[in-house]
């Protein structure tokens, strides 16, 4: 059972996942209508077919022209607005750090992280079934192994923290803080990685047509996909078994620390008497 010494270090994925999370698409690159793609015209006006639209939907995402993204898709949900109607926040499934209402904090990062794991994205679609307005599209999608690259991440700040003085828990916010550097955060990591390190899943995309056109619906399989399995519940065997070494060193770092920090204060209670 995990000690709460450890549950701090774990935490890491799952914040990192959430801000990437990964987390995180956007009417105009395939001329879009208020919703769906309106086609290149060689279709003599006729709508978009369901595969045409979902390769409208990876193309933009590829991309970042979440414009065209979100108006093939169902990735917008709603907006909070203060007592005079301005915008406070908006809530999309995926790519919702760069959406926000009048917020530029930390959007060049966020834009610059999706720019990196978007380039690697590739896809293929294997069949295609209609049912009135229903549709289910099975793909294959391949990215960057980005389960991969938050392991790697996450036993670099575990193992910075085993080599530093005290707890560790300065160099841990320290190493928290820098995730967004360029030259040595999650962006240059990525950057650094082999580009064969792929991960590919097979999904089935669920669309409905909308007014006509095709919608397709982002469920959290879909976006894992995308984003690299980077949702993924647990790490490899590999990673798993030297983050638990790594585990292991950091409790008995932190249970050294506690014993010396508690000697110290018996030293100094003593002397007051």
């Amino acid at each position: 059972m995990k000690t709460k010494k450890v549950r701090r270090i774990r935490s890491l994925k799952t914040a990192a996942g959430t801000m990437v999370i990964i987390g995180s698409l956007f009417l105009s690159a395939c001329g879009a209508h208020a919703k769906g793609v309106a086609g290149d015209g060689s279709r003599s006006g006729q709508s978009p077919t369901v595969e045409e639209t979902v390769q409208c939907v990876m193309e933009s995402m590829s991309t970042l022209d979440l414009d065209t993204f979100n108006a093939c898709t169902d990735n917008y949900i709603q907006t909070e607005y203060n007592w005079i109607g301005v915008p406070l926040r908006s809530e999309y499934r995926v790519f919702s750090e760069l959406l926000q209402p009048r917020v530029k904090l930390g959007k060049k990062f966020h834009y610059k992280l999706y720019e990196k794991i978007m380039e690697n994205l590739t896809w293929e679609i294997k069949d295609v079934k209609e049912d009135n307005d229903k549709a289910e599209i099975t793909m294959e999608i391949t990215n960057l192994d980005m389960n991969g690259v938050m392991g790697m991440y996450e036993m670099s700040i575990m193992e910075n923290v085993i080599e530093s003085e005290g707890t560790g828990l300065k160099q841990m916010f320290k190493e928290l803080s820098s995730i967004t550097d360029e030259e040595g955060g999650l962006i240059a990591l990525i950057e650094s990685c082999d580009k064969d390190e792929t991960c590919t899943l097979d999904v089935t995309a669920v669309a409905y047509r909308e007014d006509g056109a095709w919608i397709v619906h982002l469920d959290d399989e879909l976006i894992n996909a995308c984003m690299g399995n980077i949702n993924a519940e647990e790490y490899s065997e590999e990673v798993q078994q030297k983050m638990a070494d790594y585990e292991k060193q950091l409790n008995e770092k932190l249970d050294e620390w506690e014993d010396e920090f508690t000697e110290k204060v018996e030293r100094w209670a003593d002397g007051l008497f």
